[in-house]
């Protein structure tokens, strides 16, 4: 009788406990690599060039991994940045762009793969013609949150998302679009550093 009492027990504490949001960029693997984009991004050329070779490996290793080929898209848009005119700025450049539109065919509805190309998308030049893309990208991002089965997401990427989908609407001159993505993340968390982002931006937008 104690046993059932217990396996009863132990049945309504994990029917009943709350499920935690798993996150893919709380995964270690994609923090890492997430860590090491981001001083890409800022302007650390060594360390673009270490992460493309290792996400080149990665991604043969995991082929179903497309939140790394999309990282590794992105990476490869770094690189173009970092070099020279030329064939090679221009070969990376066609090869970012062509790996993440591949990762965000492979997986349409995963919200981090298309989350890494839109932001991405949004800080290439205007000659590249990505920044309609990207606020599709977001626009789709946008109607997961608030669909009947929204991704699994912590707030502080729903956030970033909601951020991101600002600067982008504001990007290509539709204020109303960008006014209304930072209220929303801003309703989502008044208080959290990226607010007082969000808060700044509002500013400029606010009739």
């Amino acid at each position: 009788m104690r046993s059932i009492a217990f396996t009863l027990l132990c049945f309504f504490v994990i029917t009943l406990a709350p499920s935690r949001a798993a996150d893919p960029f709380n995964d270690p693997l994609i923090k890492s690599v997430q860590e090491r984009h981001e001083k890409g991004v800022n302007g650390d050329e060594k360390e673009v060039k270490a992460l493309m070779t290792d996400l080149e490996k990665l991604t043969k290793e995991q082929p179903d991994n497309t939140l790394l080929l999309a990282y590794l898209g992105s990476t490869y848009t770094l690189r173009s940045r970092d070099l020279f005119f030329g064939p090679s700025k221009y070969h990376y450049l066609k090869e970012g762009v062509k790996t993440m539109d591949a990762a965000v065919t492979k997986s349409p509805d995963n919200a981090a793969v298309r989350f890494v190309r839109a932001v991405n998308n949004i800080n290439l030049p205007a000659f590249c013609n990505r920044r309609d893309i990207a606020r599709t990208d977001f626009q789709t991002l946008l109607k997961q949150l608030t669909g009947p089965t929204p991704p699994d997401l912590d707030l502080e990427t729903k956030q970033a998302i909601y951020y991101y989908a600002g600067l982008s609407f504001y990007q290509l001159d539709n204020k109303v679009e960008a006014r209304n993505a930072w209220q929303r993340g801003l309703e989502l968390a008044p208080t959290t550093p990226l607010a007082e982002k969000i808060q700044a931006k509002l500013s400029k937008v606010k009739s």
